[in-house]
């Protein structure tokens, strides 16, 4: 697919590459705002809000060659994300440097053989949303530290606590299973 030409054929207001360019972005954006979120319902509606963004914006779009457009894209769908999660329920955020250090000495945690991606997916899933959205926006969505800092606006040691309370809530959830199969 050509992005710069389904982008002007879009500005023109063709229909058809309007409704290509939905079609050939819906799964990406579904699957993204799902990972943050976790609830089909509130997916689809704020899957719906993406692409009115996209076609509001999309004027103002600049083009920087292929896979700029799915990276633009991505990037308002986890503002919206972020704008709904902060509408529901605040995000719960740390800055005791006290808990990180005790985060950062902990014994190692014994080594987790045959998880799946799947499983690892449950656990994010169910992962309170504060760990969740920072763990996502780092690890999977390659945000800094400073990013995540200043689109959520707290600290950047805030955002490195949450991201390893949100690797430690994985370990420990694995271990759990890993116990189970054992017994």
């Amino acid at each position: 697919m050509n992005e710069k030409l389904l982008i002007d054929e879009c500005l023109l207001n063709l229909k058809v590459a309007q409704r290509k360019l939905f079609d050939s972005y819906y799964d990406f954006v579904f699957k993204k705002v799902y990972s943050y979120l976790s609830n089909a319902h509130d997916t689809e509606d704020i899957v719906l809000q993406v692409f009115n963004k996209i076609f509001q914006n999309l004027p103002a779009f600049e083009w920087r060659g292929e896979g700029s457009l799915k990276k633009w894209i991505s990037t308002i769908a986890i503002n919206q994300c972020l704008s709904f999660l902060k509408q529901r329920k605040p995000i719960l955020h740390f800055s005791d440097s006290a808990e990180m250090e005790e985060l950062l000495s902990e014994e190692n945690v014994s080594e987790i053989d045959d998880i799946s991606a799947d499983q690892i997916m449950v656990i994010i899933e169910k992962m309170p949303s504060g760990y969740k959205t920072i763990f996502l926006m780092n690890v999977v969505d390659e945000y800094t530290h400073s990013e995540i800092a200043e689109i959520l606006n707290i600290s950047r040691n805030t955002s490195k606590s949450q991201l390893l309370k949100a690797k430690k809530y994985i370990l420990n959830e694995l271990n759990k299973m890993k116990s189970c199969k054992i017994n």
